[in-house]
């Protein structure tokens, strides 16, 4: 059964703010301590608290859990206006100096029914909302509604609403209505104990203003850290908010400025020679993505790995028939910068539809049967039998593929460098795999496409443009797709003398299966296709 706490987690997004964030938070803002200031969704008062400590005194709080109501209201008295109200039915006509807070993440399937009705159905709301959004985006978008104008939006989120498809109607509203001052991005750093991390600290002013300031960025990219100290070293460069050209680089911190946002598309943090950098090799592409030529799938989850792998020793012992239930996946462990290392072994019964028929096979059905509870405990759909693997996803896609040469990335990796691995074998995906196959248009050899991958030219554009938390990279069929792809000039005998210099190292890599030696070369002759 979900506690009452955990569900308010899901359906109100209660996470709390703890005081250092709070503090850090407020000293970020501009304005005087006369200034009309509001918290969004005050939760267990927090931010007020550090307010009042901070000078501030015409404060308001809006909260619609009642049992946060009454708390703040003896905490704080008579001293702050306090609401207990849907922050989104508030009205917009009411403007403040300053928001502040830690407004609720709550995906759109675990937003109260009232809510998302609203949010579907009211005039104002029906155009930027949709079927995918999160209470968030409609918090951000309600905060700079009640701002004056030259107001402060200061918010603690979540990094990927940047990066979000379901998100772009967010992105476009905020380059219309003011500029981002500062963002704080702390990666896989924790500032909440119970929240995954990944969070950003924003500062956002509403402004008519046509001529844009940069944006002050920082970036924190270790796991851990002393948070309060942390804090401290962004602050030291607070007072170089107003240098246009600010740069400071230690071993985990980096401090930039970086120009506004412009439209709607994904964005990312990035110094602006960075994004002059991946504007050419964006277009050195003309603009062509990976998807336009190649198909990517993410591999087939079996819910609990345990029960169906088979180490390489135990094969000798199955009979013949029971050998051909025993397939070769891809794992990310498997995949090496350019080549496959193995493959690893599973038991692959899902053609199999009776459990009698299963018992056929002796070994197998013992095997898989010493773990039947644990298979009956996974996340699996009504129709399929305990042996099935949980989501069998890109089926055809495997199957097509089977016989022909493919590229397997790992779905999450710490290495510094892609591994984009390549494989000629009849093997299939894990569900912690990527695979990548040419469609019938590529004309291109897929050996250039996995030095292409693997260049130091495609490293640094995913690496910032990629999904990320810290320095956790994250292979999504999504932004996979996204990876610009130089193709040939076939006109050009300079350019096809490149291609096939590039193809004829690849195969010595991959025969030699060392990288050492020939991606130097590999990677010049990928920069010279770029310039």
């Amino acid at each position: 059964m979900i506690s009452k706490k955990t569900n308010k987690k899901i359906t109100l997004g209660q996470y709390y703010t703890s005081s250092d964030v709070a503090n850090f938070m407020i000293d970020l803002s501009d304005k005087s301590k006369s200034s009309k200031v509001l918290e969004s969704g005050f939760g267990n008062g927090v931010f007020i608290e550090s307010l009042l400590q901070k000078g501030f005194v015409d404060i308001k709080g809006y909260d619609i859990d009642e049992e946060n109501c009454e708390l703040v209201k003896k905490l704080f008295k008579n001293r702050v206006k306090i609401e207990c109200s849907d922050y989104l039915q508030t009205p917009s006509s009411e403007k403040f100096d300053l928001i502040i807070g830690n407004p609720p993440y709550v995906h759109w399937n675990n937003i109260q029914k009232k809510i998302r009705n609203k949010l579907s159905e009211d005039t104002f709301w029906k155009s930027y909302s949709n079927g995918e959004w999160d209470l968030l985006y409609a918090f951000i978008i309600w905060s700079v509604e009640k701002l004056n104008n030259e107001g402060e939006l200061i918010y603690i989120v979540p990094y990927n609403w940047f990066n979000s498809t379901n998100a772009s109607s967010l992105r476009q509203y905020l380059v219309e209505k003011g500029e981002f001052e500062i963002i704080c991005h702390f990666g896989e750093l924790k500032l909440f104990r119970d929240c995954y991390p990944n969070n950003i600290i924003f500062k956002y002013r509403k402004t008519k203003m046509k001529n844009k300031k940069p944006i002050y960025i920082s970036e924190y990219s270790a796991t851990r850290g002393n948070i309060s100290q942390i804090l401290l070293d962004i602050k030291k460069d607070f007072k170089n908010i107003n240098n246009p050209s600010y740069h400071s680089e230690s071993e985990n911190l980096r401090v930039y400025t970086s120009c506004q946002f412009g439209s709607e598309k994904f964005w990312y943090l990035a110094t602006n020679r960075e994004k002059k950098q991946l504007e050419r090799i964006e277009k050195s592409s003309q603009m062509i993505k990976l998807s336009d030529y190649l198909d990517i799938g993410v591999g087939i989850v079996s819910g609990f790995d345990q029960a169906f792998r088979i180490e390489h020793s135990e094969i000798p012992s199955f009979s013949e028939s029971e050998k051909k239930l025993l397939k070769s996946f891809v794992k990310s462990i498997n995949c090496q910068r350019y080549f496959i290392n193995s493959a690893s072994y599973y038991i692959f019964a899902d053609e199999i539809k009776t459990e009698d028929n299963l018992k056929k096979y002796p070994k197998i059905y013992d095997r898989l049967l010493k773990y039947r509870h644990e298979l009956d405990s996974r996340y699996i759909s009504k129709n399929k039998n305990w042996w099935n693997w949980a989501t069998i996803r890109n089926e055809q896609l495997f199957i097509k593929s089977l016989d022909k040469p493919k590229i397997f990335v790992p779905c999450i990796d710490r290495n510094l460098k892609s591994r984009f691995s390549y494989t000629e074998n009849q093997y299939l995906g894990s569900g912690d795999v990527l695979v990548i196959i040419p469609k019938q248009n590529l004309k291109e050899d897929l050996l250039y496409i996995l030095a292409w991958l693997n260049s130091d030219v495609i490293n640094f554009w995913y690496q910032i443009k990629g999904a990320h938390t810290g320095k956790r990279i994250r292979y999504t069929q999504s932004y996979v797709s996204q990876i610009p792809l130089r193709l040939i000039d076939w006109n050009n005998q300079k350019e096809i003398k490149i291609y096939e210099s590039i193809i004829e190292k690849t195969k010595k890599l991959i025969k030699s299966k060392s990288s050492m030696e020939y991606e130097k070369e590999i990677n010049y002759m990928i920069s010279k296709l770029i310039l």
